[in-house]
């Protein structure tokens, strides 16, 4: 943690540390202590919230740049307001996944602002450690999960690839902008 010049550059250092924490949460082995049933499960919850505020994050400097799009349901979109349309983000190169737009949305109002700001996440909406699965958001016996080991590995991905480009995307970005105005 530091004092940043501009937001490239805390940037550079928030979602880094993001990663982090949610690495370090998926490797975490829980004992007996936890008075968990599920000894050896990992931190899911809180390594979910970091690597879905990634993504928003990642979401959130796109929107309203008419040079991004996202493939969903066929169609090339953009990411015109706040919100689930962050996601979009899941199905462009950073992520490389292929949502429908009724997972994308399951998945920021389900998930993500569940886990944000209730800790708690919808019935039937399970999060699972599958270390040896690829897929970030398998659909197992036809409902979509979230396998926090893929999702960490696209996780990565994602963030790598979106700090080589900080400095195109995020100066003069809506964002920004906003960001700026707060004081």
């Amino acid at each position: 943690m530091a004092i940043h010049p501009d937001t490239v550059s805390m940037l550079q250092e928030s979602l880094r540390e993001y990663l982090c924490v949610a690495e370090w949460c998926v490797h975490y082995q829980k004992d007996a202590s936890w008075g968990s049933k599920q000894i050896g499960g990992r931190l899911g919850y809180p390594a979910a919230v970091m690597m879905f505020c990634i993504a928003d994050t990642i979401g959130s400097f796109h929107r309203g740049n008419t040079s991004f799009s996202a493939p969903v349901d066929g169609k090339a979109v953009m990411i015109r307001q706040q919100g689930f349309h962050h996601f979009y983000v899941l199905n462009s190169d950073y992520y490389r996944q292929s949502l429908s737009e009724a997972a994308i949305k399951r998945l920021y109002a389900n998930f993500r602002d569940l886990l944000v700001h209730n800790a708690a996440l919808a019935p039937e909406h399970i999060l699972i450690s599958l270390p040896t699965v690829p897929e970030a958001f398998p659909i197992i016996e036809g409902r979509q999960l979230v396998n926090i080991n893929g999702f960490l590995r696209v996780s990565d991905n994602a963030v790598k690839l979106f700090l080589e480009r900080l400095a195109a995307v995020v100066p003069g970005s809506s964002q920004e902008v906003n960001i700026q105005k707060k004081r």
